[in-house]
């Protein structure tokens, strides 16, 4: 790829990926903005949906999306993740990234409710088609060669979403990418901080600002059409936390008593012991 022709496709593409709340920062700001988010990255949402394709019922996508929601919400429980890829295989893994944003996103617009949600999941469809434009191109220069469907796994993560419909879906889906873009964003960043390729740093260079900007708005959106099912989370971590520590501190109660107790009987028999035995 010529690089004298990237700053003006990277130009344009930030344009497509401007949210009026947030914007489109440079790449360093991008990759500060990830660091921290990328640390604590949650654990993967539960799998809970009905098999088969089929839509399930309100209860079951309600409680799947609370699943989902539930499990991108523990920020003590971080993921270690190893984010040093060679350069080719970090251009696999955005093209493989790109396919799974675009299914979602697509699968947001056809069966989604909320207007906000839709709204970014269009976004995330012209953000997505852009960079794999230009990652594929990137590809075709280093000689890589890419993903053109999705694998087994991200199928997998298509059909659970697409057991869900309208609101249930929209909760799932903003919980699955506020999960999602900040290990995105590290891995954006490690390469970033190492890679040696020039046509790969300038491909990094100039996608991850709308990568960090994907970032912040997911988090800020699921923030919102969350916020009731992230308010229950929190309560139930500090009550798990609350009895955690009672169990620990009774624990400590008993021992200490057994023991004193044990005393006890050992002074009491010493006494009556007769006197030269």
């Amino acid at each position: 790829m010529n690089t004298t022709t990237l700053p003006a496709a990277f130009a344009v593409l930030c344009s497509l990926a401007m949210f009026p709340e947030v914007g489109c920062r440079s790449a360093d700001r991008a990759a500060d903005d990830g660091a921290a988010s990328a640390a604590a990255a949650p654990a993967a949402p539960a799998k809970g949906t009905s098999s088969g394709g089929k839509s399930a019922p309100a209860a079951a996508a309600g409680s799947s999306a609370a699943a989902s929601v539930a499990g991108s919400l523990d920020p003590a429980a971080p993921v270690v993740v190893d984010y040093a890829l060679e350069p080719s295989a970090f251009t696999k893994s955005v093209a493989k990234t790109d396919l799974l944003e675009i299914a979602l996103a697509n699968l947001v617009l056809a069966q989604g409710e909320t207007p906000a949600v839709k709204d970014f999941a269009k976004r995330m469809v012209t953000n997505h088609t852009a960079i794999q434009v230009i990652v594929t191109k990137l590809a075709a220069d280093t000689q890589v060669e890419l993903p053109t469907a999705l694998d087994a796994d991200d199928e997998a993560t298509v059909a659970r979403f697409a057991a869900m419909n309208g609101v249930a879906l929209d909760k799932a889906y903003m919980a699955f990418l506020a999960e999602q873009h900040p290990k995105t964003l590290a891995s954006y960043r490690w390469q970033y901080d190492n890679c040696k390729d020039a046509e790969v740093k300038a491909f990094i260079g100039g996608t991850m600002p709308i990568v960090g900007t994907q970032q912040r708005t997911a988090e800020s959106l699921n923030a919102e059409v969350n916020k009731e099912e992230i308010r229950l989370a929190a309560e139930q971590k500090a009550a798990e936390q609350k009895a955690a520590e009672e169990a620990k501190a009774k624990a400590a109660a008993d021992a200490a008593a057994g023991s004193s107790k044990k005393k006890g009987k050992s002074s009491n028999f010493s006494a009556k012991k007769p006197a030269g035995s």
